[in-house]
């Protein structure tokens, strides 16, 4: 005769013997490792669709969007000049036929300079008004042009837009709560690591650029000078200030005494003259600002 038992599950038999602490640090780890490799995944492959788009498609974007950059009324002369730059640095740099840069001016003293789609470069009286010579201004002017020749713009953009959709589906659209918040930083700080690049990259295509317009780098530098003097004067970081690796990996552009080395370093590199005469802005510069 068959005998049957119903014997009882052991009390802790789904009970892990874990630690709840060991437990929600795996998982938070495993979520960042998550979010970091998807947002790098996606980075590169939303970078390398939008690069291959063509150049004249962000023209027409633009040209739809119908955003008007500076201040169309705002001093000819120095668009004028500013124009005549690019040209002169355009031809030390391999621009595409079909690509080119259009050059905006606003006189508002805002302390910035940046490329957006359809080559469209930005500068702004607050900027311009801290550079001591020519030489200092072509770094700038350099620096953009770049940013549109190697399509950064649109890069940054689909990047981004890939990124944050992937971070939307993982913490949700309202991204509210500490969980998402944290995951959130994670895939900001990780594009961030992109941006940097970005400018290395740029910074070196503007250095070899002005080799090839003076002859020598002498002068580039006193554009991140200036831009550490401004942040200074807002209670910032000095030039001869260290930054710890904390701080290097936070930040979206290199360090401004990383960026002066690098000057020094890609001259060499590239059997350009680091040392030469400045060219002076011309006379009527501080007018036309």
């Amino acid at each position: 005769m068959v005998t049957y038992e119903n014997r009882q599950p052991q009390e802790d038999i789904n009970v892990t013997q874990r630690h709840p602490l060991k437990s929600f640090a795996i998982y938070a780890v495993s979520a960042l490792v998550l979010v970091v490799v998807l947002v790098v995944i996606m980075q590169f492959a939303g970078g390398f669709l939008a690069k291959r788009v063509p150049f004249s498609v962000e023209t027409r974007v633009m040209d739809a969007i119908g955003i008007e950059l500076g201040d169309a009324d705002a001093s000819p002369e120095m668009k004028r000049y500013l124009n005549e730059l690019a040209a002169r640095l355009i031809e030390h740099m391999p621009l595409p036929d079909d690509m080119s840069v259009i050059i905006h001016y606003d006189d508002e003293d805002v302390f910035n300079a940046f490329a957006t789609l359809g080559g469209n470069l930005m500068f702004y009286k607050g900027l311009l008004s801290t550079l001591p010579h020519e030489n200092a201004l072509a770094m700038v002017m350099a620096h953009e042009i770049a940013h549109v020749l190697h399509r950064d713009p649109a890069v940054g953009l689909g990047g981004g837009v890939a990124s944050m959709l992937v971070l939307a589906g993982l913490t949700g659209n309202a991204g509210t709560g500490p969980a998402s918040s944290v995951l959130s930083s994670a895939g900001v700080l990780t594009g961030a690591q992109f941006t940097r690049r970005m400018e290395i990259s740029a910074d070196e295509a503007a250095v070899s650029a002005l080799g090839g317009l003076y002859g020598h780098t002498a002068g580039a530098d006193a554009l991140f000078r200036a831009i550490a003097e401004q942040r200074q004067k807002s209670g910032g970081r000095g030039i001869e200030d260290g930054a710890d690796v904390f701080e290097r990996f936070l930040a979206t552009h290199p360090i401004d005494a990383d960026r002066i080395r690098a000057i020094v370093e890609t001259s060499e590199s590239l059997g350009i003259p680091t040392s030469g005469e400045t060219t002076p802005l011309p006379a009527a510069f501080k007018s036309w600002l």
